[in-house]
């Protein structure tokens, strides 16, 4: 909220741990630089990545980290020194070394489970496997990085819900985990521990998964997704349809950049452009209305993107000048304002329905967000800086809290 001449008042922000954040009546916030600490430098950009209770990113050397909730073994650590929550979740409140000598050049953070891929372009998984997302049969939780197709090369890789999907140096994606609605590509709904082809001739060099589905761009830019869809909308209504097979999006310019949310995809087009479609209920697709719409649709605003990411209802970006936009729901903070003085979907939650500049002035090279309400960005300065909910430890700065407007620096790691 930035209105000219509006009176910049303080700005309150509840630090103490499950302290939800209440704004007086008539309140005025005031934006306010942030100061980062030098000692919160050292991360890779475009390495940080965000699940559903937990977070990770690559230091400058290629060590892994990660922190936030290990319910599931998604931290990559074994077990988890610190207990979060109201309920005593297993956690890391700040980043700790996933456990593996290997040395990290991509990864993706799925809801409870996690791939990485090495330097050496091995694959890893772990985390909770109840669907095969880490293609390892026979456990619940894989607790430690575990190589996924050993001897084979990869490019990219994206952890989704409960399934996931990598690239290979070859273009062919493969995909593993829960098979509902076609989310592995395969033309049926069978889970599988076993990583596949997806059923298609199409290249790719990047693969993003969500819930029961994922995306990838192939060697001409165009976008192809398979599984879960959401089809339609009339105000608040939508259902889910199923797309076995790996379809073109029509209506969509080529892009370089594209994310799989819950229930929406976004895009950038290779002039910077922003796309989004499917539910919008609760404005998530930044088109200034709550219409849904299966049908590519530029986001409203003029700025030129960057990067887009994609969450359960919100959404994120940087501009090409690495300022931080979000939009969509906002009740844990997640887009980084106080308040935006907006409320959307059936239960009023409060929201932005279209792009709104983060607080605090930093420049970000690249944002994250994912399946749970809190985001992460590694700012031109190598730092992470963190938003949102934190009740698990997964903003990274040693504290629990069940919402957090402004970002926060996570801890430099402990050698």
């Amino acid at each position: 909220m930035r209105a000219a001449g509006a009176l910049a008042v303080a700005l309150i922000v509840a630090v103490a741990a499950c302290e939800p954040l209440t704004a007086p009546t008539g309140f005025v916030y005031a934006d306010r630089a942030i100061a980062v600490p030098v000692t919160a430098a050292g991360w890779r950009s475009g390495s940080v990545t965000v699940g559903g209770s937990h977070s990770c990113a690559i230091r400058t050397n290629g060590v892994l980290y990660c922190w936030g909730g290990n319910n599931g073994g998604q931290l990559g650590v074994g077990v988890a020194r610190g207990k979060c929550g109201r309920f005593g979740t297993p956690c890391e409140a700040g980043p700790r070394a996933v456990a593996t000598t290997a040395r990290f050049s991509a990864v993706s953070a799925g809801l409870r489970h996690t791939c990485g891929i090495a330097e050496d372009r091995a694959l890893y998984c772990w985390g909770e496997s109840f669907q095969f997302q880490t293609a390892v049969q026979g456990m619940a939780r894989v607790p430690t990085p575990t190589p996924v197709l050993p001897g084979l090369l990869f490019i990219d890789v994206g952890a989704g819900m409960t399934h996931s999907c990598a690239v290979r140096t070859n273009g062919v994606v493969y995909c593993w985990g829960e098979g509902s609605f076609g989310a592995l590509g395969r033309g049926d709904t069978v889970s599988s521990v076993i990583p596949a082809p997806v059923a298609t001739s199409q290249r790719f060099i990047v693969v993003r998964s969500g819930r029961h589905r994922s995306c990838g761009i192939a060697l001409d830019g165009a976008v192809w997704c398979w599984g879960a869809a959401w089809e339609s909308s009339d105000g608040f209504f939508d259902f889910f349809g199923a797309r076995l097979q790996p379809h073109r999006i029509d209506g969509l310019p080529a892009v370089r950049d594209v994310s799989v949310g819950i229930t929406s995809i976004c895009a950038i087009t290779l002039d910077d452009v922003p796309y989004c479609w499917e539910s919008n209920a609760f404005a998530q697709l930044g088109t200034g209305t709550l219409v849904s719409t299966a049908t590519p649709s530029r986001v409203a605003t003029t700025e030129r993107l960057a990067n887009v990411t994609t969450g359960i209802i919100q959404t994120c970006g940087t501009t090409v000048e690495g300022r931080a936009l979000c939009w969509g729901n906002n009740s844990f903070g997640q887009l980084g304002v106080p308040r935006p003085g907006e409320v959307c979907g059936p239960a009023a939650l409060e929201c932005s329905r279209q792009p709104i500049g983060v607080f605090g002035g930093l420049r970000f090279s690249t944002l994250a967000t994912g399946g749970g309400n809190h985001t992460c960005g590694v700012t031109r300065q190598t730092a992470v800086l963190c938003w949102g909910l934190g009740s698990e430890g997964q903003l990274g700065d040693g504290y629990t809290r069940d919402r957090q407007s402004l970002p926060v620096a996570v801890l430099a790691p402990v050698p």
